[in-house]
């Protein structure tokens, strides 16, 4: 199968109302699905991901060589995926464009980096909270938390290997 263009991907987005800046926000929604694995959004995993999006804003900004973003509209963005699940379709949609978006469009470094840097901070939203105590030896993540982060493991490194 042929990967999507990066002008392929915008365009499923904005079927989503996700244009502009925001395209470049999409991992944290593949992160929210993270927090959302367990059924709900704790606070540490909140926090998490409100680093990873402060992060994120600087990276962007710091590439662009000016404020192309503010924390404000991420963080508005953002919100609405940790106040409410999001569908399902939006989800298969994030996930079959990510590559296309976020990672394809840069240099083999960099591109190693994003993947890196979005597959660890779904390893620290689940291992942030629990959903009871106490938990056996193989209950710190649950196996909805084990199988997202698969998925996602899959994503990224599969599209690595099918590009080098």
């Amino acid at each position: 199968m042929q990967p999507l263009t990066f002008s392929e991907a915008v365009k499923k987005l904005s079927a989503f109302n996700i244009t502009q800046h925001q395209i470049y926000f999409i991992d944290l929604i593949l992160l929210c699905e993270m927090a959302w694995a367990d059924g709900k959004i704790q606070i540490a995993e909140r926090d998490i991901l409100y680093n990873y999006l402060n992060h994120h804003v600087e990276s962007i900004n710091r590439l662009a060589g000016c404020e192309v973003v503010d924390y404000r509209q991420a963080k508005d963005f953002i919100c609405k995926f940790l106040d409410e699940r999001p569908e399902p379709q939006l989800l298969e949609t994030v996930r079959e464009v990510i590559p296309a978006v976020r990672i394809d469009n840069k240099e083999v470094s960099e591109a190693e980096k994003t993947r890196l840097d979005i597959l660890n901070a779904c390893l620290d939203i689940a291992a942030s909270s629990v959903t009871q105590y106490p938990y056996g030896l193989k209950e710190r993540f649950t196996s909805e938390e084990k199988d997202y982060y698969h998925k996602i493991e899959k994503l990224l490194i599969g599209n690595r290997n099918e590009r080098y």
